[in-house]
């Protein structure tokens, strides 16, 4: 058996993978198809101009400045679909400010009168996305400067070891709040660059300590003295081996990540004021601690992300190295 197929009948029998991946896909499948689920226009409607399929994408700058009554008013006649919830993250709601649960609003509006729900489900789109991004471009940096510290040796050994020792005195949230300083308006990409600024440096630190570890296994030396050059050396026979423990820490900076963004959220430094987010709903339930379920509902979401990415991350580990799995079987 390969070791790419150990690998997988490993991670395909855990329960752990099992268990995370439920806990992640509910909510990828909520943030991808957000505008099914909470929108403030319908699926699609058919009437006698011709049909329309999903106009909170196509007319979402149109819909914006629309009141509740007007739009209403706008998707009257004909066949329509709409979704379960029809509110959108940022629309005001004629229900008005901290509105109890019912049925148009199931948990309810906040303090800005925008429906509760919504905003959740949305806040999936803004905490996942962002994370992945931040922390796909963390890993790539880190695989290519820890590969090349590891390979070339010498001055790029040193000036990596010096560049990583730097950036860790560096917190991720000082390295936020001094891009949002900067920058006259925030914006996504700008908070995925400064974290992936943060998270790379992890990255690269783990990669050159297994590049230096594989350089000196019998099977790369007798790689090199059949004369392979030192680039496909490192990409068949080092690189492997080096992306199994970044794969483990991308996906444990997942939770990371989807924590600093709730964070910088709740202090107001987060992604744009008008995307939905979690941190910012739980910076509500600070404010008015008697409204509970502005507390419970986005912590059981952070909890389910961080959870299911550490069983993962805990797996891969165990997939990774098959050392791992014969220390916890009993004997």
């Amino acid at each position: 058996m390969t070791h790419a197929a150990a690998f997988l009948r490993r991670m395909v029998g855990s329960k752990r993978v099992a268990a995370g991946t439920v806990l992640l896909g509910v909510l990828a499948l909520l943030a991808i198809f957000a505008e099914l689920i909470a929108a403030p226009a319908p699926i699609a409607r058919f009437g006698p101009e011709g049909a329309e399929i999903l106009p909170a994408i196509t007319e979402a700058g149109t819909l914006e400045s629309l009141t509740e009554g007007e739009l209403r008013a706008r998707f009257d006649g004909g066949f329509v679909i709409w979704p379960p919830i029809r509110y959108g993250p940022e629309q005001r709601t004629d229900a008005g400010p901290n509105a109890s649960p019912s049925a148009d609003h199931p948990l309810g509006t906040d303090f800005e009168s925008r429906d509760l729900a919504a905003r959740l489900i949305y806040g999936a789109r803004t905490a996942l996305g962002l994370s992945l991004s931040a922390v796909l471009v963390g890993m790539f940096l880190g695989v290519v400067l820890g590969g090349l510290a590891g390979t070339l040796r010498g001055s790029w050994n040193d000036a990596l070891v010096r560049l990583v020792e730097t950036v860790d005195t560096f917190p991720a949230i000082l390295v936020v709040a001094i891009v949002r300083a900067i920058e006259r308006e925030p914006s996504a990409l700008s908070l995925v660059l400064a974290v992936a600024f943060v998270r790379w440096a992890e990255i690269a630190r783990l990669v050159r300590a297994e590049v230096l570890r594989a350089s000196s296994e019998e099977y790369v030396m007798a790689a090199r003295a059949l004369g392979s050059t030192r680039l496909r050396v490192f990409y068949r026979h080092i690189l492997p081996n080096a992306l199994g423990p970044a794969i483990v820490s991308s996906v444990l900076g997942v939770a990371s990540v989807v924590l600093l963004e709730a964070a910088i959220s709740f202090l107001g430094m987060g992604a744009p004021t008008r995307v939905a987010s979690w941190g910012e709903t739980l910076g509500q339930a600070a404010r008015h601690p008697s409204e509970i379920r502005l507390l419970v509902f986005p912590g059981l979401l952070l909890l389910a992300t961080v959870g299911g990415s550490y069983l993962i991350a805990d797996a891969l580990r165990d997939a990774v190295d098959a050392r791992t799995v014969r220390a916890r079987t009993p004997r």
